[in-house]
């Protein structure tokens, strides 16, 4: 999995690079193990919300991934008072949306899996045939 930061208002050192690797990019291989592939792109986008403010929640982080054989993006938002807490906020937001995404898809294909069933059912008495035989011969 590829990552890209973008950072605005700021410039990016390699301790919130890293940062960002381990709270964020380590969780979601994780996560999209078995979907996971190399051309799966996750955009990190680090800001500074305002220049002028030195307290409140001015730290954003935003996480997007896109799934292209899904056609599906999953995508998060935090805002915070420290740039580590807005990176731990978009990670829960993120794993949230992971997870429900994989819910989802089990839950289609349970549904699919019973629409099948209910379609291809057969009898006890079909499923085997010598014991009919041998139930006919008793009678």
């Amino acid at each position: 999995m590829q990552l890209r930061i973008k950072t605005t208002g700021f410039k990016l050192t390699e301790g919130i690079r890293i940062l960002a690797e381990e709270k964020i990019l380590i969780p979601i291989q994780k996560r999209l193990s078995r979907e996971h592939s190399p051309d799966h792109v996750l955009d990190i986008e680090l800001a500074k919300t305002t220049q002028h403010h030195e307290e409140g929640k001015i730290w954003k982080c935003e996480a997007n991934i896109a799934l292209p054989q899904r056609q599906r993006t999953i995508y998060a938002v935090a805002l915070a008072e420290s740039l580590e807490a807005a990176i731990d906020d978009a990670k829960y937001e993120i794993e949230r949306e992971i997870m429900d995404y994989k819910e989802k898809r089990f839950s289609k294909f349970v549904k699919m899996a019973r629409d099948l069933k209910d379609r291809t059912h057969v009898t006890r008495l079909a499923q085997m045939p010598g014991d009919l035989y041998r139930w006919i011969r008793r009678k």
